[in-house]
């Protein structure tokens, strides 16, 4: 008789303890845990006494505490053990899941305790926890591949399995209505096929959807109420320096998983185990990959497609079954070449090809309602929908992964926008997860005490509330018209030219954009307009940001120059008042921080010169994929707010949108936030969405260079809309002339080449600037050396200074172009697209340098006269 169950008091941390090393648990990170701790509870079972019935229906999940039970077949006069199951294993899952009758009865084997959760509890954390159930899935069908079959008791728990396996994916895009004529062909072709027996091809590129086409023929023929099994053939690693007793123990249990074997005498080899083959009969049978299936293998599965027949590994009796062959291939012309031809003549006898998504964008919409309504079903949660900019981001974009891109797109997407909102552009994220993890980089986090500070919670608040009180007293001495002044300078203007311009591009360089983390306006307007309109921003605007801003910051620094504003108290007001205006008034009517994603002057050039930075915050990319689950570096926490920026880590590739506000860091409790120390513009090689407003303006501020070094000559400044026209036009002509050369060579258009290489001049524009405003700051320093105490040198440390830095981001410049040449461009050309795109900045830094000479003879800036 089955025990009545004793439960015990339970302590959640040795019951957690304990789920971190089931096989079953241990992937589940510590808050999925603590959800399943919870529904434990303990019972005490004395040996011989009977946990499951064979026949009833699955009420608990059992997990061996202490002791250990037995899995065993019971007839009239007998009982024989099927298996032994161990402490720290469980069982009682399949018949949970499946809400078939369980298939053996397990008895304990000694005095043992078992931790168990009811059927409704397991049901209630599965439905609550996608996370949970989709790993489940996963570990259930690794079983399939893993699982030695003993006897036809176990034979029939590997066909509940499939049974539910199946149910979980034959729904799976069945209430898609396909739009596209390439689509209704295919099920067309696929409906053709299902009526006979006859092996099928299925080909497409990964995530196209062919093992559902394939179940898709499965359930539609009359093989339908049969089991239908799936098997991945992995590829063949000898060309890869694995060691070859790795590959064969994996071919051998390829061979094992399709044929089965029998228990050889005189080895340590486990029992018979039953192969696909045999437990799909009158069933289906996918092979996915069989490009990848080995010689050996394919004479032995040949003869079984010939005769119906073939041997368990090991034995000699002839095992008969009637299976239906479906393979699929990502290259039938591959397939072609590694099959015997007579095996592909038989497999390829009926061929069916699925196109890539982007070649039938029709289908996305319906697709998208599909995914939602699933997802909202399984998770209860009431069914979202797209807003116009989420649609028109997910039918822009070409997925390489295709489908199954699109459907975990989604998925991420339902996950990461707030309850009862529709699901925004901001939430969509499409490429693959980005990570950063090489030799060439530092995790600066590892230092304790840089890891204390970035994840304190004052820190930033106090960076915030310091650069806030300095603004708004600058604000008050422009209103004023303070007259305090050091040596004869204003001190306001000292501080906003001579000081907090130069700050900025050395910010730049070593915190990249964390100045607009610390933004005085951003914390104004955020204060100002805590209930603003909350109006979506113009798509226009979103599609011209860079542009918009490029041409901002141009403007002011042309307006700077030409105006004289640096040395104007009423005309730099003027500029910060209107500036701080624009930034309430557009967050006032716009929502989600329009002013500084897309319209801050500042923000754009900080855009830019980031990406030259010596740091970046990036994720270790494995954590993020296989552990977490709550997204908080998107969403926030108590811990921090979340992304202003609307940025999830896990698909940061640059610096350019990054405000390093450091809020991921402290949100993230996987620690897979990294804060990287690198070589400077190092990003820029490996640069995913290049755009063209950014190349664009990279080769203007170039330009932009040459005319701030001339202002510095008090001569030339009647004449300055001259040298700045004719600085930007040269800039321009020179890079559109050698890009031309370029693409010329090799192949590719003028405009690929643009954004390819124009970002690349980034790092010398930025030391560039170094130099330039290091006078702002020093002056002119000038010196004498003594050699060996008899030659005098008078030396100007200050052109010195310049000449070295400008030498320093020209080395740099030249590395970046050497690595986007070996990264983009074909190894035949990549000498002479070398030659051509290193002019370019070879040549701004002999003017560069010549410049700053010549400005030393003709005079000194404004502030000096």
């Amino acid at each position: 008789m089955e025990k009545k169950l004793t439960i015990f008091e339970k302590n959640s941390e040795d019951i957690m303890e304990f789920l971190g090393k089931v096989s079953l648990f241990k992937e589940l990170p510590r808050e999925s845990l603590e959800k399943i701790s919870a529904k434990i509870q303990i019972n005490s079972f004395s040996k011989d006494n009977i946990v499951i019935k064979r026949g009833s229906v699955g009420a608990r999940l059992y997990l061996i505490k202490t002791g250990s039970a037995r899995v065993v077949s019971e007839s009239e006069h007998e009982e024989f053990i099927i298996a032994t199951i161990p402490n720290g294993k469980c069982f009682g899952e399949m018949s949970l899941l499946t809400g078939e009758p369980c298939c053996a009865t397990v008895k304990a084997n000694e005095d043992s305790l078992l931790y168990s959760i009811t059927k409704s509890d397991f049901d209630d954390i599965i439905s609550k926890n996608p996370h949970i159930n989709k790993h489940f899935n996963k570990l259930l069908s690794e079983r399939i591949e893993n699982q030695n079959i003993k006897n036809i008791g176990l034979k029939e728990y590997e066909i509940a399995l499939s049974r539910y396996l199946q149910k979980t994916k034959n729904y799976q895009y069945s209430g898609v209505v396909w739009k596209s004529k390439k689509m209704q062909s295919v099920f067309k072709e696929a409906k053709k096929f299902s009526e006979n027996d006859a092996p099928v091809t299925i080909i497409g590129k990964p995530g196209t959807g062919k093992e559902i086409i394939s179940r898709k023929i499965h359930t539609d023929s009359a093989k339908a109420k049969s089991p239908v099994f799936e098997i991945v053939l992995p590829k063949e690693r000898r060309m890869e320096r694995i060691p070859i007793h790795n590959e064969r123990r994996q071919l051998d249990q390829v061979e094992s998983e399709l044929f089965g074997k029998e228990k050889i005498t005189f080895t340590t080899e486990e029992e018979k185990r039953i192969g696909y083959l045999e437990l799909v009969n009158n069933g289906t049978l996918i092979i996915k990959n069989i490009e990848n299936m080995s010689l050996n293998i394919q004479k032995i599965f040949l003869k079984f497609m010939k005769t119906g027949e073939f041997l368990r590994i090991g034995g000699s009796k002839l095992v008969h079954s009637n299976v239906r062959i479906i393979v699929t291939t990502t290259d039938i012309s591959l397939m072609q070449k590694q099959l015997y031809q007579p095996l592909f003549r038989m497999l390829s006898s009926q061929k069916l090809e699925i196109p890539p998504l982007c070649e039938h964008k029709k289908d996305i919409p319906s697709l998208m309602e599909h995914f939602v309504d699933r997802i909202d079903k399984i998770r209860h949660t009431q069914t979202k929908r797209f807003s116009n900019g989420a649609t028109n981001k997910l039918l822009k974009y070409d997925y390489p992964g295709n489908v199954k891109e699109l459907e975990n797109v989604i998925e991420r997407a339902i996950t990461l926008s707030k309850a009862d909102t529709d699901i925004e552009e901001e939430v969509i994220f499409l490429g693959n997860p980005t990570g950063i993890e090489d030799e060439k980089r530092v995790n600066l986090l590892n230092i304790s005490l840089i890891e204390r500070f970035c994840k304190s919670p004052r820190i930033i608040s106090v960076f915030k509330a310091t650069t806030l009180i300095i603004f708004i007293s600058l604000l008050c001495m422009l209103i004023i018209q303070s007259d305090i002044s050091i040596g004869g300078k204003n001190i306001t203007l000292i501080l906003l030219w001579q000081l907090g311009i130069p700050l900025l591009f050395v910010l730049f360089l070593f915190a990249a954009r964390f100045g607009c983390g610390i933004c005085p306006i951003y914390s104004i307007t955020r204060f100002l307009n805590k209930r603003n309109l909350k109006i979506p921003v113009p798509d226009f605007i979103k599609e011209y940001d860079a542009w918009i801003m490029g041409t901002g910051f141009t403007s002011i620094l042309f307006l700077e120059e030409y105006t004289h504003m640096a040395s104007s108290v009423n005309k730099t007001a003027y500029l910060i008042f209107s500036i701080l205006f624009l930034a309430i008034i557009v967050d006032l009517i716009f929502e989600k921080s329009a002013w500084c994603r897309h319209l801050c002057p500042m923000g754009g050039m900080a855009a830019l010169f980031s990406m030259s930075s010596m740091i970046e915050i990036r994720a270790n990319k494995n954590v993020c994929t296989t552990i977490c689950t709550t997204h908080d570096c998107f969403k926030g926490s108590e811990r921090a707010n979340p992304c202003p920026m609307f940025l999830h880590l896990q698909f940061l590739s640059d610096n350019r949108n990054c405000k390093v506000c450091l809020n991921c860091i402290k949100n993230c409790t996987h620690n897979a936030a990294r804060l990287n120390l690198r070589i400077p513009g190092a990003g820029i090689s490996s640069l995913r969405q290049a755009s063209l407003a950014g190349a664009i303006f990279s080769i203007i501020l170039s330009g932009l260079l040459v005319a701030e070094i001339f202002s510095i000559a008090d001569t030339i400044q009647a004449n300055y809309l001259f040298i700045f026209s004719a600085s930007i036009f040269f800039s321009l002509t020179l890079n559109i002339t050698t890009n031309y050369i370029a693409a010329l060579i090799s192949k590719e258009t003028v405009i690929w080449h643009i954004k390819l290489f124009g970002y690349s001049i980034i790092p010398l524009i930025l030391f560039g600037f170094i130099s330039l405003y290091s006078i702002e700051v020093f002056g002119t320093v000038k010196g004498t050396l003594m050699i060996f105490n008899t030659f005098q040198l008078d030396i100007n440390f200050t052109t010195t200074f310049q000449v070295f830095f400008v030498l320093t981001g020209l080395l740099i410049t030249e590395y970046l172009i050497y690595k986007i040449i070996q990264n983009k461009i074909n190894p035949k050309r990549h000498l002479q697209i070398f030659a051509i795109q290193g002019i370019v900045p070879f040549v701004l830094t002999i003017i560069y340098i010549i410049l700053f000479f010549i400005s030393q003879t003709w005079g000194q800036p404004p502030y000096y006269c």
